[in-house]
């Protein structure tokens, strides 16, 4: 697979729509944001008081001058205490560009900078701010808040990939292979496959023939690089992309089908089980408080 570049991965893309928010914000002591999932990579910087963020199974206490980035695909809320109001950066942006920035091509798959993110985080980060994240973190808003540039666009993409070149600078990977640009391959290679495939019946049999490898490595594979098994990351993927679809129109039926469950019960219990709530009570909340 690594044999043949095609121009499309040589070329890169730098989307004008990147950003779907770039903002700083106050929020008063008591302030809470319910547990949601978003497609979009999520970086917070706090300024002043303190912060609590749910984010997968774990807690996390933020205080003035800590950075935090949330990983697509990953459930999380945002609450304050009762006595402490909290300043804060907060930049959600689409990750799409960056799946194009190749990292490495070594092994039988590209492997690209989401990849390397995926593989590095997980789930999140939470460290202490830098200069270097101060500094792009508030170029990134100042141009946001400003498009009169020409190159607002290309400087905003370049800033983020800073942020991200720089944090994996900063984190080593957890996991310890033999052959690690050949595992790194198998791993992407199945997130790239979920990602285009997620509406249609996905087999992991097929994955790993493809692979040339057992659906037991795969699995191994898989969870050592992502934290979480194989079918529970196909099934919150697709829940995610149904979250997306609920700002449509369509029928939450519909909706079901389009990202790949053909029963809409099972659809429901297992949007329930993963978010906490119900797809119809969700999409209400969602569409109202969504920032």
């Amino acid at each position: 697979m690594s044999s043949n570049l095609t121009e499309k991965q040589l070329t890169l893309p730098l989307s004008s729509d990147v950003l779907t928010g770039a903002l700083t914000r106050r929020e008063e002591a008591g302030f809470s944001f319910g547990a949601h999932i978003h497609t979009t990579i999520e970086f917070y910087r706090i300024l002043s008081g303190v912060c609590y963020m749910d984010i997968g199974t774990e807690t996390i206490t933020c205080n003035a001058g800590d950075f935090v980035m949330i990983l697509p695909n990953v459930v999380h809320s945002f609450y304050l205490g009762k006595d402490s109001d909290c300043e804060f950066q907060q930049i959600h942006f689409r990750p799409e560009t960056f799946a194009n920035v190749i990292l490495d091509n070594s092994g039988i798959y590209p492997i690209s900078m989401m990849h390397a993110i995926h593989f590095h985080f997980k789930t999140y980060y939470h460290q202490k701010s830098d200069s270097i994240l101060d500094d792009c973190l508030q170029k990134v808003i100042d141009l946001h808040a400003s498009s009169d540039s020409l190159f607002s666009a290309a400087n905003i993409n370049l800033s983020l990939m800073n942020i991200m070149l720089h944090l994996l600078d900063k984190k080593q990977p957890d996991h310890h292979f033999v052959d690690p640009n050949i595992q790194n391959s198998y791993v992407a290679y199945t997130l790239d496959h979920i990602h285009k495939n997620y509406m249609y019946k996905i087999h992991q049999e097929d994955i790993a023939k493809e692979l040339q490898i057992s659906v037991r490595y795969l699995s191994t594979l898989f969870k050592k690089y992502m934290n979480i098994t194989l079918s529970n990351y196909i099934n919150i993927y697709r829940i995610n992309k149904s979250i997306e679809l609920m700002q449509s129109d369509k029928s939450l039926t519909e909706i079901a089908q389009l990202v790949g469950f053909k029963d809409s019960q099972h659809y429901s219990k297992l949007f329930t089980t993963i978010i906490g709530e119900t797809p119809s009570s969700y999409r209400k909340s969602y569409i109202k408080d969504y920032y």
